[in-house]
Formats: structure tokens, sequence, C-alpha cells
């Protein structure tokens, strides 16, 4: 895919999300100019955009949702639920047709029906026929224009030959926006195709700023012309830009008479245009200035002569182009530059005398200019996500090998008796641990995405399974502004997309419940974020019915979850948490929504398998609260060493909450079971060898190394043979018929070589 139709890509997507968001912000509030205002810029912009590649029917599709958002905006059309569906649709379709584009480059086959279906339908709605906006937004914009610009734009022999060409004469306006070059517009091109074209005339909307100061990328033009063509082929010409143009039947006697008042006609003169013209006259100084072989020199003092004279024709300096036709000839003559170069040099002098006079009558009559304000280079820079990714892999070798200077150094002290150089290997490794810190810092802060990218998909989910549920919800959300690796942006999606229908499904009262229960009609359901530490915490919020854990127990039982001595021991919060077992579910019957039994099973292992938890509260009658705690970052993994014997493990250092030493004598036996007593609690106890089917210590040993760790919401020890140290490594997958394995959540390389097996203990502990 070329550079062009990927940028085209990228920002397709970009305002496709923005409309999307503004539409439903619209339809929430229709008051709302700024919501509108936005949108027809995106739709407009897109489609201006898709000119430039042979996609029609998406320019179709755009150009139908465009004339509807004129209307919108300019004549009070009013937006139904059934438009916004309508457009809505528009949006997805445009959406997937982008996706093939960047796939093919082209689009599907069928688009072209597509298209038509689509822009017919956005039509019927708004009872408009293609072209009917653009002339009513051209009607309405041609009363502003003033025949008595007609003087400033045209002069009166223009004037004069036009009128005797043809009557009635249309006056075309047309004012670009600035940022047109990027829309893939090219106005002059534009212009320059008006049918019966008699006079065109082009003058800077704003003074130009200094040379130095030019923007080359930012239009800065406005363009009139009189043309004798009917004004349905002009606003024809112009469909794709009608707010930019205005155009005006003007009759001959507006085109040969000068309203009272109105200054004579005289060449435009603007300080932008002055500092150019200074520019070349300048250079062409500095082109004679330097020495020229003979079989050049003539052809240079020729180039410097039509160039100055060219420029000061444009300028109104044609009194001076005598003097360079003088200076040209002396110059050829004498075989000598100095005549033609004194010649320019005049006609400079007095083009800066004409410039300044002109400068002091626009202050006189003007006031002191506003001083320009500085143009800020971009700073945003845009990557791809390939490099960044190979970034990160290079940050992974770099803590691999700094995990080896560790072990080098005790090789060097042990093995080779150097304890000099063991120890200074142990300082270059602080130093060198320092930088990668910083270096892994400075690359997780660009894969670092706002958790927005994600909570922006569901306002739309919202309203469009609120509609079909019959329901009435408002979606708040804050803290969208949350960053969070990319990988755990990626996995957010799918939990929260369970969470929230599973809240509107089942949470979420009709509005007839709501009001009988006391509640307003409309249910709000919050999508909060926020950072607590070095995880990032979701919370997914309604006040709906909420949780009765009798019926959870009920069902629960009926589905075979639970047996009679679990179902009369079971406590109220943990019954809450039977709606992420697998197969559970209380909905009576199955729908496209919920039925199934598998959403929330699949929000838990998808959490948990990205190294976060989940919990959930719930109150009967007043509402859920569902939180998920998720690691910043799941590029890097700190892990804690154990041993059993001479095998080697990691423990993801998050599941651990302490490390202890139990005197074995005060290890208790339960049946079959063993435990002991942490500061008044009794902790049971499972050895780690027994979990992995591998030997076990010997009965000698008088201490047991135990870890506290954290699964489920569980405390429970694990007996280790001793610890070991914690470490930041880059965990791999299990991949192959090794991923079949349970019990491990991947592997690491370690500094001096070996393969570290890091434990899974949620499936591990049973």
């Amino acid at each position: 895919m070329n550079e062009l139709l990927a940028s085209f890509v990228t920002e397709a997507r970009d305002l496709l999300a923005e409309a999307g968001e503004d539409l439903l912000a619209l339809e929430r509030t229709p008051d709302n100019e700024a919501a509108i205002n936005r949108l027809f810029r995106s739709v407009h912009t897109l489609k201006g955009s898709s000119g430039l590649f042979d996609v029609a029917p998406l320019t179709r599709v755009l150009h139908a949702a465009e004339d509807m958002f004129q209307a919108v905006r300019e004549e009070g059309l009013k937006l139904t639920p059934d438009m916004v569906d309508m457009v809505l649709q528009a949006l997805d379709q445009t959406g997937h047709w982008i996706d093939h584009l960047e796939r093919h480059e082209t689009l599907p086959a069928n688009a072209e029906p597509v298209a038509k279906t689509l822009a017919a339908g956005l039509r019927a709605l708004f009872g408009r026929r293609p072209g009917e906006a653009l002339a009513k937004v051209i009607a309405a914009k041609a009363a502003l224009v003033a025949p008595s610009g007609l003087v400033q734009w045209f002069s009166a022999e223009v004037r004069q030959a036009v009128a005797d060409a043809a009557d009635p004469v249309q006056l075309v306006s047309y004012v670009p926006e600035e940022g047109c070059f990027f829309k893939g517009e090219d106005p002059l091109h534009l212009v320059l195709q008006i049918p019966g074209l008699q006079a065109l005339s082009v003058a800077p909307r704003l003074p130009w700023a200094p040379l130095m100061g030019l923007d080359p990328f930012s239009c800065n033009l406005g363009f009139h012309a009189l043309s004798t063509a009917g004004q349905g082929e002009l606003e024809a010409l112009f469909r794709y830009v009608p707010e930019q143009v205005t155009i005006h039947a003007i009759a001959a006697a507006c085109l040969t008479a000068v309203p009272p008042g109105a200054a004579a006609p005289r060449p435009a003169r603007g300080g932008g245009v002055d500092a150019i013209a200074e520019a070349l006259l300048a250079a062409q100084i500095d082109m004679l200035d330097i020495a020229a072989p003979d079989d050049e020199f003539a052809g240079r003092v020729a180039a410097a002569a039509r160039v100055s004279e060219h420029v000061l024709r444009c300028c109104g300096r044609a009194v001076d182009v005598p003097l360079i036709e003088a200076g040209c000839a002396a110059s050829r003559a004498l075989g000598q530059a100095a005549p033609l170069r004194d010649a320019i040099a005049g006609a400079l002098a007095a083009l800066r005398q004409a410039a300044a006079e002109a400068v002091s009558e626009a202050a006189a009559a003007a006031g002191p200019p506003a001083a320009a304000e500085a143009r800020l280079p971009p700073r945003t820079l845009r990557i791809d996500q390939d490099k960044i990714d190979a970034m990160m892999n290079l940050v992974g070798e770099l803590i691999v090998a700094k995990n080896s200077l560790p072990f080098l150094a005790r090789r060097a002290e042990h093995q080779f008796g150097l304890r000099d150089l063991g120890r200074e290997i142990k300082d270059q490794y602080g130093v060198i641990d320092h930088i990668a810190q910083e270096l892994q810092s400075a690359i997780m802060a660009v894969r670092m995405m706002p958790i927005g990218q994600v909570f922006q998909r569901f306002p739309r989910l919202v309203r469009d399974l609120s509609r079909k549920l019959g329901k009435q919800v408002d979606l708040v959300i804050e803290g969208e502004a949350t960053e969070a690796d990319k990988n755990v942006i990626e996995t957010l999606f799918d939990p929260l997309l369970h969470m929230v229908r599973n809240s509107l499904d089942h949470g979420v009262e009709t509005p007839e419940d709501r009001v009988a229960c006391g509640k307003p009609a409309t249910a709000t359901v919050k999508l909060l974020a926020r950072h607590d530490s070095d995880q990032v915490v979701i919370e997914i919020i309604d006040d709906g019915r909420g949780i009765d854990p009798e019926l959870m127990k009920r069902k629960a039982y009926e589905r075979g979850l639970l047996d009679e001595d679990r179902l009369a021991s079971i406590g109220d919060d943990e019954a809450r948490m039977l709606v992420f077992a697998a197969g559970f579910s209380t909905a009576e019957a199955i729908s496209d929504v919920s039925g199934r039994g598998v959403g929330m099973d699949v929000v838990r292992n998808v959490v948990e398998k990205a190294g976060g938890r989940i919990a959930l509260s719930s109150e009967k009658g007043v509402g859920t609260t569902v939180r998920l705690n998720l690691p910043l970052s799941m590029a890097v993994s700190r892990v804690m060493t154990v041993t059993l014997h001479d095998r080697l493990f990691g423990i993801p250092m998050d599941l651990i909450h302490e490390t202890v030493r139990v005197p074995r004598a005060d290890i208790l036996r339960i049946k079959a079971s063993e435990a002991f007593v942490l500061r008044q609690g009794v902790v049971p106890l499972l050895r780690l060898a027994r979990l992995l089917q591998v030997p076990e210590d010997s009965d000698a040993i008088e201490e047991v190394a135990v870890l506290v760790v954290r699964v489920r919401g569980q405390t429970i020890g694990l007996g280790i043979s001793a610890f070991g140290e914690g470490m930041e490594v880059i965990l791999k997958p299990l991949e192959g018929m090794l991923a079949k394995i349970d019990g491990y959540a991947g592997t690491a390389l370690l500094g001096d070589g070996r393969v570290l097996l890091v434990l899974d203990l949620k499936e591990l502990i049973p």
C-alpha cells in the first residue's frame, strides 16, 4: 500500500471515530452546535480526502450524509432516532470499506449497489434530492456578496469587456480552507475549470507573513471569477465545497458602474507580496555577483533580466522595466554584469520605497498591525506499531543481558577468586540497571495509550443495545485519559463488552420497573478508569436491580454447579461471584444478548491471563460494581525465583504477599491437610513439590520456607526449599505441544543462560 493511501486510511478511521462520537452527542443534546459543526467537518473532510482515490461509492455515501448534516446545521432539520440509525449504518459501512481498502487497495465488488441503497436511504429520511442542499447554501450566501467588491477585484477594462460579452454574468467567490491541500483539494485547478470563465482575480485573504515565517502548505488565497455559465453548471463544479463558495448573478450595469464612495482601482499590494518580490530581486543581484564562465554569462544575464522584469510588472512597477532592459543590453555589450546589477539594485530600492509608503498609508488608516503568531513545529510523530514492538524486544534482550552480570560477578568471586573484579562488575551492573530501567520506562511511555480508545466504542453499543432492550440508559465515562500499555488496552475490550452487556440485560430494569421502585426511569451505567500504584483499575457500575445471592445459589444448584452441602455453607459474597463460573446464567431464555453462560467466564479468564484480578460487589435493589485490576504493562514481568532442591522456578511477584520461615513443629495437621498460624490467622499450607509432583524435602529440615500468596482472594502458604531473588524478565508463553500443559505461565531466559519456568498459581492451586 502506497504512503498516501496508508495516510488516508489512518485519517479516515480517526474521522469516523470522531463522527460517531459527535453523532451520539448530538442525539443526546440536539442543540449542541459544536457537535454538529465537528460532525459536518469530519464527514466533509473525509469526503474530500476520498476524492484522491478511486472510491466513488464511498464518496457517494459520505456526500449524502454531508447533505443531511448541512440541513441540520443550517436549516434546523431535527435528527430522529431513525436518521441516527441510518447514519450509523452508513458510517459502519464506510469503516468496512476502509478496512477492505487497506487490505486490497480497492473497494469490494458490491460497493456501488450498496452505496446507492445507503445514499438513497439517507436522502429519503430528510427528503432531499442530490444538489438541493448545495443550491440552498449558495442561494443563502449569494446575498452576502456586494457588487461593490467588483471594483476591488477587477479593473474597469476587464469589467467593461465582460459586460459587453454577456448579460447576466455570474460572480463566483471562492475562499478555500487554509488546510485544503491536506484534503486533496487543488483550488487553482478547480477555478480554472469554471465554465464560461471571463475574468479571474486572485488575492490573499490576509496579509502575507514574512518570507521566513511563510507556511507554503497553508492556503491564503481567495478567488473571484466572472463567468457566463449558468448557475447550475457552477453549482455542479463546486458541489464538494459549497460552504466555501458564493454565486451571485450580476447585471451589466453592476459591472460598469462604480458604487458611490468606492476607491479607484489600483494594483493590489501587500507586505507579503513586496517581501517576495524583494527577495527575488535580491537573489538576482546575488547571482550576478558570482563569476560565471563565458559560456554561461549571456544566459545568466538574460535570466536575471527576465525574472526582474516579471517581478516588477507583477508589483505594478512597469515604469522600472526600461531600466532593466537598458542594463541588460549594456552588460551584454561590455561582457560585465555590473550595469544590469546596478539597474536591478535601483529598481529594488524604488520598490522598497513604494512598499514603505504603502505600509505607512495602511498603518495610518487601520492602526498598528497585529503581531503574527509564531508557528510552532508539530510535536506529534506517528510511529508504526511494529517499530515500537521491535524496540521493546530489544529492551527485553537488554534486560536478559543485564541480569547476567550478577552471575558473572559471583563467578569472578567464587570460581576465580577475583573479589575486586566481582565488585567492579556489581558496580557496573548498578549503572547499566539504571540505564536499562530508564530506557524501559521511556519505551513503555511510548507504548502507553489512553483507555479512552476503548471507552469511546461503548456509547454506540449502549445506545443500540438499550434501544433493542427497550430500556433508557445514560452512559457516564470518566478517566478516559488514564493510560496503560497497548497490550493491556487490546485485552480490555472483550471483558468490558461482556460486562456492559450483562449490566444492560441483567442489571438495568425497564423504565416501568424503575419508576415502580422509586428510581428515575433512566438508568446510569458508569465506566471509570484510574491508576492505582502500578496497576490500572477499571470499574463498571450500574444502579440497577443488583445481584440477589439467594437467586444465585438456587440457579447454581439447579445447574449442578453446587451440591447440597456446598449450597448450605456458601456465603452471600461467594454466591455473587458465581456469575463468573463457567456455564452459569440467570437468564430464563437464550437470546443474542445473553443466556449462554459463557460471557462472564470469558471475562475472568481474560483478566487473569493478563495478570489481573476481578472483584464484584453488589446490593440488591441498589446496583452492582465490577472492578478490574490490571497491570500497567504486560511486556515486562517481575518474578521471584524459588528453589525445589536443585530446580528453579519463578512466581509472579504480584501474587506474593510475604515470605516467612515456619518451624516444622508449628505446622498443624487437619486431617490430610496442613496449616500454620500467621498473626492470629490460620493459613492453609500447600507443598509446591506435591503440586508439581517432584521429590519433596527431607523431614529432617527444621524450618520450612513459605511463600504467602493471594490466589482468587484466598491467602495460601506455599512450601518451597529456598527463596531466590526478585528480577524482571520477559515472559514468553509456552507454544506448540507445551501450550497444553497446565500450571505454567511461560518461560524466561536467565542471565546465566538457563530457562526459568514461571508458574501459574491460579491453575496450579486447586
